[in-house]
């Protein structure tokens, strides 16, 4: 197979995974065959090890490929998995989603918060925050790809009423409202189970796993501007990580490739 001219640095990461897609899918490496050694494709292409490792990581959440130390990645299938896929891992990223989905408020109310919640959020007993549900569907799908409950101090509201408008994530709304930029969001992932509420509104089966992501927004000086606490169906959502080796031994979550 011919193997054009790469293109600058900034895409060689998806020129090597082009290369190898195209020899997946014409049967040059057939399922369950393994692929070239990392030598031989960086030989090959003129890349480095490192872009040549990151477009294998690509192919391995795609599902086409596995890696096996010792013997190789070997070839699992001839088509990406058809899973709808939503990839986050930064907060710009979180905004840059937003883009592509469209939301639609279920009710917003004001709550006084009982000791449960307000040690859940973060917050003082007795604080009026505000709570609104939201519906966000994909461009592509029918079905909502989450539900999520957003909890704002009862000062940031229009942020909410401001998202329903814009489409944006609240949390934009709020910086937009306050001036105040998110410079932090602690995250805790779990698995829920669908209520018969939330499968008739996610379009899921009742008692359906789902993901739940929880996300506190923090700006200066830690000042909480929001929770979220969002419900995903299992195969209409993923969250990637990538978790790299640097220099003294430990290990890092790595910002987004730039290749």
């Amino acid at each position: 197979m011919s193997v054009p001219n790469p293109p600058s640095h900034a895409g060689k990461r998806g020129h090597v995974r082009a290369h190898i897609l195209r020899g997946i899918e014409c049967g040059l490496w057939p399922v369950g065959a393994l692929l070239p050694a990392e030598s031989s494709l960086c030989a090959e292409l003129g890349v480095s090890r490192h872009t040549v490792r990151a477009a294998l990581a690509d192919l391995q959440s795609m599902g086409l490929v596995a890696s096996h130390q010792g013997v190789g990645t070997r070839v699992l299938r001839r088509k990406p998995e058809l899973t709808p896929s939503h990839s986050l891992q930064n907060i710009s990223e979180l905004a840059l989603y937003a883009r592509n989905t469209t939301v639609r408020i279920l009710d917003v109310k004001d709550v006084a918060l009982d000791e449960a919640t307000a040690e859940w959020i973060g917050a003082g007993a007795g604080e009026t925050w505000c709570m609104a549900r939201t519906l966000r569907t994909a461009a592509d799908q029918d079905a909502p790809i989450v539900l999520s409950s957003v909890w704002v101090p009862q000062a940031s509201k229009p942020a909410i009423e401001a998202s329903g408008r814009s489409g944006l994530p609240v949390f934009i709304e709020v910086q937009r409202l306050h001036g105040r930029m998110v410079s932090e969001v602690r995250q805790v992932i779990g698995i829920s189970v669908a209520t018969r509420e939330q499968a008739a509104l996610l379009r899921c089966k009742t008692r359906e796993p789902l993901l739940r992501i929880q996300r506190w927004y923090y700006g200066h000086q830690r000042a909480l501007l929001e929770v979220t606490d969002s419900l995903h169906p299992q195969d209409r959502f993923q969250y990637a990580v990538t978790l790299r080796h640097v220099s003294g031994g430990g290990i890092t979550q790595s910002p987004p490739h730039q290749e």
